[in-house]
């Protein structure tokens, strides 16, 4: 039995490829235990690890309007855009559902931007993980819960490597990155406001002539350029037994993409990874992986009776 461990990164409207991925291991026979997500990695993880099959997750994505989902809500953090139409799906999927009733062992990774630390959900509100999972800043409201500013985890891990191995210890972590390698960094296209979100046309290009508009477009390349190297460096240092790396660097993460393409080339990834895979059983690296630590790499997040309690790790 080739039991595995998924640590899915974060990626925007790239995170569809996530989705070919899991069904391509699912072919192949791989058999998923436990799953880390960071933002799009989170939302595709949190689906899966409750129970939907990928073909159920495949008509939930196909489903979703780019124009609906950008709405903000009046109760939203300071943010550019929001996330409330795509957190209404999300709820009417997942209810009140808590992490620890998952049928898989499942964690979503956040930055409390107050203390600088990264947050690890694996118990609790699922919903609420996936908010602060997905709360890019300043582009997305950050989430108020129990005396944390939440953001997505991409800031500090983009590809949670570390958590996922925490999961399951005895058990390889296949990675799955979606930041372009450093290589081909300048050749990929460079972040802008969608034309589909929720603001008239003429005001965005309205905004793009001036200097604020224009200050937002350099604070926007260089959160990318960040999350970048944070996952390069990341994926270097805590050494994944399989880095598994679509070909989706031609898109930004607010592209509005073609779902198919995205799972096919997820699908792609793994085919080509395949010899990595096989090796990451082999006896040598099933001994490596006794030597590795395993402890929590952020703070985790407990759902008790009266609320949530972050300990420090």
């Amino acid at each position: 039995m080739r039991n595995i461990t998924l640590a899915l990164g974060g990626g925007g409207t790239k995170g569809f490829a996530h989705i070919g991925v899991i069904r391509q291991l699912e072919k192949l026979g791989y058999q998923i235990k436990a799953i880390a997500g960071t933002s799009a990695g989170g939302i595709v993880g949190a689906l899966y690890s409750y129970g939907f099959s990928i073909e159920e997750i495949i008509s939930f994505s196909k489903n979703l309007k780019y124009s609906d989902l950008f709405n903000r809500s009046h109760k939203d953090a300071p943010s550019l855009l929001g996330l409330g139409s795509l957190y209404k799906h999300i709820e009417k999927l997942l209810g009140d559902t808590k992490i620890e009733d998952l049928k898989l062992t499942f964690a979503s990774i956040s930055v409390d931007i107050n203390s600088g630390k990264e947050v690890i959900f694996n118990s609790g509100s699922l919903v609420n993980a996936i908010k602060a999972t997905t709360a890019v800043p300043g582009i997305f409201p950050a989430q108020r819960i129990n005396g944390l500013n939440l953001v997505d985890g991409g800031v500090l891990d983009p590809v949670p490597v570390l958590t996922a191995r925490w999961l399951k210890p005895e058990l390889p972590v296949f990675a799955v990155g979606l930041t372009p390698q450093m290589e081909i960094w300048p050749n990929v296209p460079k972040l802008d406001i969608p034309p589909y979100v929720p603001i008239p046309q003429f005001l965005v290009e309205q905004l793009n002539q001036l200097r604020l508009g224009q200050a937002i477009h350099v604070f926007i390349n260089s959160m990318e350029i960040m999350v970048n190297t944070v996952a390069d460096l990341r994926l270097k240092l805590e050494k994944p037994d399989v880095i598994i790396r679509p070909e989706v660097h031609k898109y930004t993460m607010f592209d509005k993409v073609d779902v198919d393409e995205m799972i096919y080339l997820g699908e792609q990834a793994v085919l080509e990874s395949t010899k990595d895979m096989e090796s990451a059983f082999s006896v040598s690296n099933r001994l490596n992986r006794w030597f590795k630590v395993a402890n929590p790499p952020g703070m985790l997040v407990s759902n008790l009776d009266d609320g949530l309690s972050v300990s420090n790790y």
